[in-house]
């Protein structure tokens, strides 16, 4: 049976922490890529549609005021000047918009460039909406809608809080996948094959000053999100740090496994990356979930980022906290657990 002993894990934890703090490359990776991301997906990635090119056939008539009109309530379009009358399709196909449209008596025929649906397709439809808003406004009843948790629909409100789950994973799992790789290439790892130490204690000395990073990362994050893009943090900021730490310890049990069964750097690398791009992709950090189809979200549901950006989102736009958080943690902690375990066998195997 294999025993944990407290002095061994300190000694671990105090050399890896050594070790983290002159290695600049990885320190630079800790520190830099938080910020940087945050002010790319803050500054440069705007899910809302803007200038979207539309033209109006001169056929509209008097029908442009109400189109002009529509098209700025939604504030989506830039409508383009056409000084000859064309089908919309045409419009489209010379270059001079996305959109298009023509009018014959009261037919409003509409077409769009779907070669940019993300862009094109909720400009449409808000378009559509602000249409037939003006048909109905003198006999129907006025209609008011209320946005919930993010009433401007700031794109970086719907992201930052995501974006820590996204920073810790690339941070711990990378650092995670090469410190045994490292350890071997740098000649420390017959070192400590000389010492007492067992495979739970090196796992547990060697994760837990990065655990403390991650939940560093978190609070900076954090900080920064509120600072600069003022997102608000509705819920409990123990609960975040507290959640971030499990998260944490999810992926850096996963790369430390990659990190003993690899045989150099770049390969641990390899396989790291082929486990944060499905990630990325899948978990609805930056495409809707109830979008994916089903076999899709059937993969999503396992991995641990797209639970915790379910609960960051909470916790910063709603405020939940321990609903979400019991539902949707125990599966990253139940993914943290297989991953140890296979981390210590991983290592162990390499031990012998």
């Amino acid at each position: 049976m294999m025993r944990v002993s407290l002095r061994r894990i300190l000694a671990v934890a105090r050399t890896e922490t050594f070790r983290l703090l002159l290695d600049r490359s990885s320190m630079g990776l800790i520190l830099l890529v938080p910020a940087v991301q945050l002010i790319l997906f803050g500054f440069a990635v705007n899910l809302t549609p803007k200038d979207v090119t539309l033209a109006i056939a001169p056929s509209c008539g008097r029908q442009r005021v109400s189109i002009v009109e529509a098209a700025a309530a939604t504030r989506a379009f830039a409508v383009v000047t056409v000084d000859h009358d064309s089908s919309p399709s045409e419009y489209i196909a010379d270059g001079h918009a996305l959109v298009a449209m023509s009018c014959q008596g009261d037919t409003l025929s509409v077409a769009a460039d779907a070669s940019a649906p993300s862009a094109v397709r909720p400009a449409v439809a808000s378009l559509q909406v602000a249409l037939l808003s003006q048909l109905v406004r003198a006999s129907a009843p006025r209609i008011e809608t209320r946005w919930l948790y993010n009433p401007h629909a700031r794109t970086s409100w719907w992201l930052a809080p995501g974006l820590i789950g996204v920073v810790i994973m690339l941070s711990m799992l990378m650092l995670g996948a090469m410190t045994l790789v490292r350890d071997r290439e740098q000649g420390s790892w017959e070192a400590l094959l000389a010492t007492p130490v067992t495979a739970l204690d090196a796992l547990i000395g060697k994760l837990t000053p990065y655990v403390i990073l991650a939940m560093a990362q978190a609070a900076v994050v954090t900080v920064l999100a509120r600072r600069i893009f003022e997102v608000p943090l509705l819920g409990s900021f123990s609960v975040l740090v507290l959640a971030a730490g499990l998260f944490a310890i999810a992926h850096l049990a996963l790369g430390f496994a990659l990190s003993a069964i690899a045989q150099t750097q770049i390969q641990a690398v390899q396989a790291a990356v082929f486990f944060y791009l499905p990630s990325m992709l899948l978990s609805g950090f930056m495409f809707p979930f109830e979008g994916m189809p089903r076999w899709a979200r059937l993969i999503g549901e396992v991995l641990p980022l797209t639970h915790f950006v379910r609960v960051t989102r909470s916790l910063f736009l709603k405020g939940n906290a321990a609903a979400v958080v019991n539902s949707e943690m125990w599966p990253v902690a139940l993914f943290a657990l297989v991953a140890c375990t296979f981390a210590v066998i991983a290592y162990r195997r390499r031990l012998t």
